[in-house]
């Protein structure tokens, strides 16, 4: 038995406060037990140029959710098919890349050693051009030291992709994942028949500018490298938020998805089932259960390109220690809670509003404490 709609009450209230402080607009559903029970809408999708509702169907510009809604299956369905092994080095399929102690295992997990993020943009265009910076990139740490989430490791996972499948990730992706789980919205680049329904971000790109200001201050002779980037002055409307992704021609495994809740409640309903789509078998039952298992010790805890209940979890204590999600830069996010099997999708376009995203974080834990309280049985006090 589901929830009466009068339970949701305070997770919509929550959502609606957000409504001009957090996001212009936003939409969450949720699914519990094979049942989508909560589907809603809230604020508009875009200011500018002209206000516009957000609705159900929006699309969204779904940032480092790329991450775990097309590379990390990619690589996986690889893994099913014995293409791959997860602690093969990343070296064998990626032999450009000097760090011969690094597998796969690592890069999905984020124990690597590479960065958080380097702005390759400011001195690469093109994806060849990106792809060749990420490789050279030199570790910060061993191998299974750290967790450093790491925008550069995906990167090179989405390439490793590409060449073991042999074709672009965005053709893969759309074959091997989306078409098989009715994701209709799901896609890079959308094309320009869709902008009308897709959530404008940033007003230019001043946070990216604002975190590469150091780059800025350069020497004036190293600084002559990066002459030939442009930023983005106008609205980021259609196209991908993320610079690297946008100078990688807007297909990268760390960033560039598009999509709507309802594709994402599909992708969720997969993980539920163990891997298996509504007409055929898209992940192993036992690729799922290594992907949703701890890789890394700590309350940071991280499994195969998600994240794990602890401190990297959007979603707090609501929920089950097995639960397992992931946001994007431009506010959206993603938890699937197997034990309970409940997956709730928060998507909005925080960014649209600016750069400080603080209302956000802080919200997004207590829409989904509102939704575990109106479907999840209470311990006996």
């Amino acid at each position: 038995m589901t929830a009466p709609a009068s339970a949701f009450a305070p997770a919509l209230r929550l959502l609606a406060d957000g409504v001009g402080r957090a996001y212009p607009g936003a939409v969450l559903a949720v699914l519990y037990r094979g049942e989508v029970v909560l589907r809603h809408a809230e604020g508009l999708a875009a200011r500018r140029p002209a206000p516009r509702p957000a609705t159900t169907a929006t699309i969204y510009d779904l940032a480092s959710l790329t991450k775990v809604v097309a590379a990390t299956p990619l690589i996986l369905q690889a893994v099913m098919q014995h293409r791959l092994g997860l602690d093969d080095p990343a070296a064998w399929h990626l032999p450009e890349f000097p760090h011969r102690d690094v597998t796969l295992r690592h890069l999905l997990a984020h124990t690597s050693g590479l960065p958080a993020w380097i702005p390759f943009y400011l001195e690469a265009e093109g994806y060849d051009a990106i792809i060749a910076r990420a490789a050279a990139t030199p570790l910060e740490a061993p191998p299974g030291t750290r967790v450093v989430y790491s925008d550069v490791g995906f990167i090179l996972l989405g390439e490793i992709a590409r060449r073991t499948l042999g074709r672009p990730i965005d053709e893969a992706a759309g074959d091997g994942v989306f078409a098989p789980l009715a994701m209709r919205d799901t896609r890079y680049r959308p094309p320009a028949a869709l902008r009308a329904r897709v959530a404008p971000t940033e007003d230019g790109t001043g946070i990216e500018q604002q975190m590469t200001a150091s780059e800025r201050e350069r020497p004036a002779a190293e600084a002559a490298r990066h002459h030939h980037h442009r930023w983005r002055t106008t609205l980021v409307w259609g196209e991908v938020h993320d610079g690297n992704a946008h100078a990688m021609g807007g297909v990268s495994g760390h960033a560039g998805l598009f999509g709507t809740a309802g594709d994402l409640i599909e992708y969720a309903r997969m993980w539920l089932a163990r891997g298996r789509g509504p007409g055929s078998r898209v992940l192993s039952p036992e690729l799922v259960r290594e992907a949703t298992a701890p890789q890394t010790s700590g309350d940071a805890a991280r499994g195969l390109g998600w994240a794990l209940t602890g401190t990297q979890g959007w979603w707090g204590g609501a929920l089950s220690a097995r639960a397992y999600g992931h946001t994007g830069f431009t506010g959206t996010a993603l938890v699937i809670d197997p034990e309970h099997e409940l997956a709730i999708v928060l998507l909005a376009n925080a960014i649209h509003l600016g750069r400080d995203r603080t209302e956000i974080l802080a919200l997004r834990p207590r829409i989904a404490e509102a939704v575990a309280r109106a479907l999840l049985p209470r311990p006996p006090a």
